[in-house]
């Protein structure tokens, strides 16, 4: 109404309202009413941003990587950035009539590329692979190096490297490399496992052997400890035995040493005199030749 607009800002944005080429009102999140005839606004995003960027680079072997990383920046002194870019707003919509934001990340990304060809140009493919952190360190300080952000009011808080990928031909080679190592590796370690499964066979064999031998001498000496006390028991009772012979042979002698001292016809006349003293009747008696010879020669000599 009569030229005037109210206007409203985010909170993280700040706002320079001009009137005349001079500034009339600022600071953050600022909001209020404008004198639409005679005034222009610039707006300065003071968040931080996280932007992807994409860069190429060759290395020493004239191989194309492509670096995908992430840049986290912020606008740190934003009256200082609004008088070094164009941050100008319709302030009928509140939207920037130009790109600014656009135009950092482009310079962020071109310094970030300067310096991942700085790092990578004495670099082979192999080792420019491995090293995410180191061109991460590098990037930082390419921009830390840059005076020109610093003096817009620019600053940047950290550069990640997410990724280092050659061209989809190498690529395929590398894998393809990358596969028959493995498959060789795999070859090998299955070969290392029947070779060591073979080993453990035969030292387990060896082993059986050995227990086997070992089980067979303690057996053979437990035979020949056996036979060896079976001897000695045998020997024992053999001793044993020929005392008790010895024994009883001399208690026999002794026992028939008396009638060894009795004449034959004593003996044989306490032999009749035996029988007659049985209780049983004498029904019949043999005698041998031998005793009657006897006989006839004892009647003979007492009839002499």
């Amino acid at each position: 109404m009569f030229g005037f607009r109210y206007l409203k800002s985010k909170p993280t944005d700040y706002v320079v309202l001009y009137r005349g080429g001079r500034v009339a009102r600022q600071g953050l999140g600022l909001a209020g009413f404008v004198y639409m005839p005679f005034a222009t606004g610039a707006a300065v995003p003071t968040d931080a941003r996280d932007e992807i960027f994409a860069v190429e680079a060759m290395t020493v072997d004239y191989q194309t990587i492509t670096i995908q990383g992430l840049i986290s920046f912020r606008i740190k002194d934003a009256p200082v950035a609004a008088a070094r870019q164009d941050f100008s707003i319709n302030l009928t919509t509140g939207a920037h009539t130009g790109e600014p934001m656009k135009q950092i990340v482009e310079r962020l990304r071109a310094i970030a590329q300067t310096a991942c060809r700085d790092a990578l140009v004495r670099s082979t493919l192999d080792a420019a692979l491995n090293k995410s952190d180191e061109l991460s360190q590098v990037i930082m300080r390419g921009i830390a190096d840059d005076k020109r952000l610093a003096a817009d009011g620019i600053a940047v808080d950290r550069v990640l490297v997410l990724s280092l990928k050659p061209t989809p031909e190498i690529r395929k080679a590398l894998e393809a490399n990358l596969r028959e190592q493995l498959l060789r590796q795999a070859d090998a370690a299955m070969f290392e496992r029947r070779r060591a499964a073979t080993t453990d066979e035969h030292d387990l064999k060896l082993r059986d052997e050995k227990n086997k031998r070992e089980l067979a001498e303690n057996a053979l000496a437990n035979e020949q400890a056996l036979e060896s006390e079976r001897r000695k028991v045998a020997e024992v009772r053999a001793e044993t035995s020929k005392a008790e012979a010895s024994a009883d042979a001399e208690a026999l002698r002794i026992r028939l040493k008396p009638w060894s001292e009795i004449p034959p016809q004593q003996i044989a006349a306490m032999a009749f005199k035996d029988w007659a003293n049985r209780e049983t009747n004498l029904a019949s008696l043999s005698i041998g030749g031998d005793a009657l010879e006897r006989l006839a020669n004892q009647f003979a000599a007492k009839s002499e």
